[in-house]
């Protein structure tokens, strides 16, 4: 088949490596001039890193750190519990990774045969017909295929071209976050440092070769001021080490600034040509760190299903939705958990020391267990 894919995020390069694999046409379009260079670190647990294994591409430990041990803190400094990524890692058969978003990319469309990125062009129509689907380009121009994949993030114009609706809505929080070479400790190990403070969270995790990314999280809407350097240095003054030596070592120039969004996951995808995956289907906040991890399993289910298909594909695609809705929709719940708008009962809830940040990083190490018992023990694509 000829699988038309909107967006050249992760996902989008993901799903495209794993179809070519299988043997599909692949194209992709992108509006952006360019893969994207920003953004700071992703934490590819298991079941990330068996994905993108199962989609042919393999080693993303060598370009990012290999993650052995989880810590989370109450903002006292007092030890909350600690998780051994390394006996996860031995008893699944596959690591935790912490990589810098840029390299993840660039390895992704690295993996891709020449002429199937298109970059500059933005799709403003998707027009479905019984033997075939178009795409329909703000130069006029259409392009048709025999399938349509929406990976173009919380914005996507597949979306909105195939199911309407608004975008993903604000949850009342947001992080401030960078990545930067550091010579604290802290960037030079193999251990992830989860802070929970009673209206504030943050985290330090080394990302190979020096570099450290950071976060801090708030509560925050819109209108609220975007806060600079100077003002996290006096929020977080008197937090456990090394969170002021961090701040004290960044300027405002490291700083990104990224409020929380969720997605409502809808029940159906598509039309009969045309599905989503990622941030497009289930945009969720970065809580429990597994927004791309998510985002690579629909890649890897997606290609399963669609392995051997030649004919009418939508029995497929409705297959591929109903067995990753429920499990999407799922962690998005989790991770909307530190991302409540302030004084509802949930957030009264998470000024308990460290319950939050406790409840939401062992989901997502049980998330990490059971998809990779699914990698490695597959539903069978529907016929």
């Amino acid at each position: 088949m000829r699988v038309l894919v909107v967006g050249a995020g992760i996902g989008g390069l993901a799903v495209a490596n794993g179809l070519i694999g299988a043997g599909h046409r692949v194209a992709i379009f992108e509006h952006a001039d360019a893969l994207r260079t920003t953004g700071a670190g992703i934490t590819v647990w298991s079941n990330g890193t068996a994905a993108l294994r199962e989609l042919g591409v393999a080693g993303v430990e060598d370009s990012g750190r290999v993650l052995r041990s989880l810590r989370s803190l109450t903002r006292s400094g007092r030890t909350l519990w600690e998780a051994d990524l390394g006996a996860v890692t031995e008893r699944l058969g596959s690591p935790t990774v912490q990589i810098p978003r840029r390299v993840l990319t660039a390895r992704l469309a690295a993996a891709l045969p020449d002429g199937v990125l298109h970059f500059g062009r933005q799709v403003t129509g998707v027009i479905e017909h019984p033997d075939r689907v178009e795409l329909e380009f703000a130069d006029g121009e259409r392009v048709a295929g025999d399938v349509v994949i929406g990976a173009d993030g919380q914005r996507s114009a597949v979306r909105r071209a195939v199911l309407g609706g608004g975008p993903a809505r604000p949850t009342g929080w947001a992080s401030w976050q960078g990545l930067t070479t550091s010579d604290l400790p802290v960037a030079h190990g193999h251990r992830t440092l989860n802070i929970a403070g009673r209206h504030a969270h943050c985290g330090l995790i080394p990302t190979g070769g020096g570099l450290l990314h950071w976060w801090f999280d708030m509560p925050w809407r819109e209108g609220d001021p975007v806060l600079s350097v100077a003002q996290l240095r006096r929020a977080f003054r008197g937090w456990p080490e090394p969170v002021e030596a961090l701040l004290d070592s960044v300027t405002d120039d490291d700083l990104g600034f990224f409020p929380h969004i969720r997605h409502r996951v809808p029940r159906v995808w598509g039309g009969p040509r045309t599905t989503l995956l990622g941030d497009a289907a289930h945009a969720m906040p970065p809580a429990v760190a597994q927004a791309a991890n998510q985002t690579l399993e629909d890649a890897w289910l997606l290609t399963r299903f669609l392995t051997g298909v030649g004919g009418d594909p939508e029995p497929v695609l409705r297959a591929y939705e109903r067995h990753r809705r429920p499990r999407a929709a799922k962690v998005s719940r989790t991770a909307a958990l530190t991302s409540v708008q302030r004084n509802t009962p949930l957030q009264r809830l998470a000024r308990f020391p460290g319950w939050l940040a406790t409840h939401t990083q062992v989901a997502t190490l049980r998330a990490g267990s059971n998809v990779l018992h699914g990698l490695a023990h597959p539903t069978p694509a529907p016929a």
